[in-house]
């Protein structure tokens, strides 16, 4: 398995990770009454993620130097554009939808910036799970 392939695992996990935690935090606050307002958990989980990614990646480097060193080839730059396709397509589908949903059922600001960090943590896992898919195909 190529470093590439490895570090989109971690980015998989981690990022499955920080949803999960994301839509707990989110559920409690919104079912238990609480207003869902404030960006500083999405924030400290940003953080967190970018973390763990970067000691993930040093790790990852560090059990396969070269691999790591290794430049982006044009098998690479293939796979990287054709995860990204549909990616953007989940960005764009997923967007329209809140932006009729805050029109028809008058969600608030915070609501709307929830649902776009939610969009975009399962458009992360979508792509990088991409990714490994097409590096398993041997493309």
């Amino acid at each position: 398995m190529s470093f590439r392939e490895k570090f989109n695992w971690a980015v998989v996990l981690v990022t499955a990770l920080l949803l999960v935690a994301y839509g707990s935090w989110y559920a409690v606050r919104f079912f238990g009454g609480d207003p869902v307002e404030g960006a500083g958990p999405i924030l400290l989980g940003y953080l967190v993620w970018f973390v763990v990614l970067a000691a993930g990646g040093v790790f990852i480097a560090s059990r396969d130097p070269q691999g790591a060193e290794d430049d982006a080839d044009e098998r690479d730059r293939i796979i990287n554009m054709k995860a990204a396709l549909p990616t953007m397509h989940i960005y764009g589908f997923a967007l329209t939808a809140l932006i009729v949903a805050m029109f028809l059922f008058d969600l608030d600001k915070w609501h709307a910036f929830h649902a776009i960090v939610a969009i975009q943590l399962v458009a992360t896992i979508f792509e990088a799970g991409a990714k490994i898919r097409f590096y398993g195909m041997a493309i």
